[in-house]
């Protein structure tokens, strides 16, 4: 066995072994909360990216001067898409029809003046939503829901399936968002409720 002298520098074999050893049993011990960081992470970043949509969507409505409808869409709950489209422009001193649901799947609709709004169906992973049956109408006026009495709300689901998180929008057509009661909580983001 080879004796360190005061100026010699490295490490030897066994000292590697040992770091190396305790390298992996904190990788080990770290790996399910690093996946339920990331199960989260991927959740928020979706309900973020939608309630964007939702909030341009709406102040677009009053800002452009005309209907703007939002509705969900895509193959099945896994692979979804959410699109926002305003009224056509009005002509021949026609009122402005209210706006129609577009087809978030075709890249060539979904738009809020001029611009595409929307969520596209695989941008946001492997994360679900409970129905595609949610849409929203705002007015033009003050961006305030034309539909008050229909519920609009959509719970999204993490790609493992441990977190949901609830986006409403209310008759004022603001978007919130909650965890459901028996769901675990998420930091940052108030239980809704019973």
């Amino acid at each position: 066995m080879h004796r360190r002298t005061p100026g010699s520098a490295g490490f030897t074999l066994i000292e590697l072994m040992v770091t190396l050893g305790v390298l992996a049993i904190v990788l080990v011990a770290a790996a399910p909360s690093f996946a339920d960081f990331l199960d989260r992470y991927r959740l928020r970043g979706a309900v973020d990216d939608v309630v964007s949509v939702i909030s341009d969507a709406r102040a677009a409505s009053v800002k452009t001067d005309r209907d703007v409808n939002i509705s969900l869409g895509g193959a099945n709950t896994s692979a979804w898409c959410l699109g926002a489209n305003a009224a056509v422009d009005p002509s021949g001193g026609n009122p402005a029809s209210p706006a129609e649901a577009c087809d978030c799947t075709d890249a060539t609709q979904c738009l809020v003046g001029g611009e595409r709004m929307a969520v596209d169906v695989g941008q946001e992973g492997e994360v679900s939503v409970d129905s595609l049956a949610t849409t929203i109408n705002f007015n033009s006026k003050l961006g305030l829901k034309t539909n008050p009495m229909n519920p609009s709300s959509a719970t999204f689901t993490s790609p493992r399936g441990k977190y949901d998180l609830r986006v409403t929008v209310n008759v004022l057509g603001q978007a919130s968002v909650c965890t459901p009661a028996d769901k675990p909580g998420i930091a940052g983001i108030a239980s809704c409720g019973t």
